[in-house]
């Protein structure tokens, strides 16, 4: 790896954490308003999905790392990050049922 890494890389993470938070925040939003104006099942899972937006942006954060990493054949940091996307990801799985 160089000492130097591309201005790109760090950008285009960036732009996914402005994208998912902003996404997630635009759906709340929404179901916010629908539930002042409708007050019906769609505002609840609007609302809902916009949380799961939110959950899902650090996710994709660390997918779009290691395929950074992998392109740019930096494969320590790859294999990192695809190792703590798998603890991410089982995480997930196994921590849905839980109460």
């Amino acid at each position: 790896m160089s000492e130097k890494r591309e201005p790109g890389f760090d950008r285009t993470l960036a732009l996914v954490l402005r994208i998912g938070a902003f996404a997630g925040f635009f759906v709340m939003v929404a179901g916010v308003i629908a539930a002042i104006v409708v007050d019906g099942a769609i505002s609840a899972r609007l609302e809902l999905s916009g949380v799961l937006i939110m959950l899902f942006t650090p996710l994709v954060r660390v997918f779009v790392a290691m395929l950074l990493f992998f392109r740019e054949r930096d494969w320590r940091y790859g294999w990192i990050s695809a190792g703590v996307l798998l603890i991410l990801v089982l995480g997930s799985m196994f921590g849905i049922g839980e109460r």
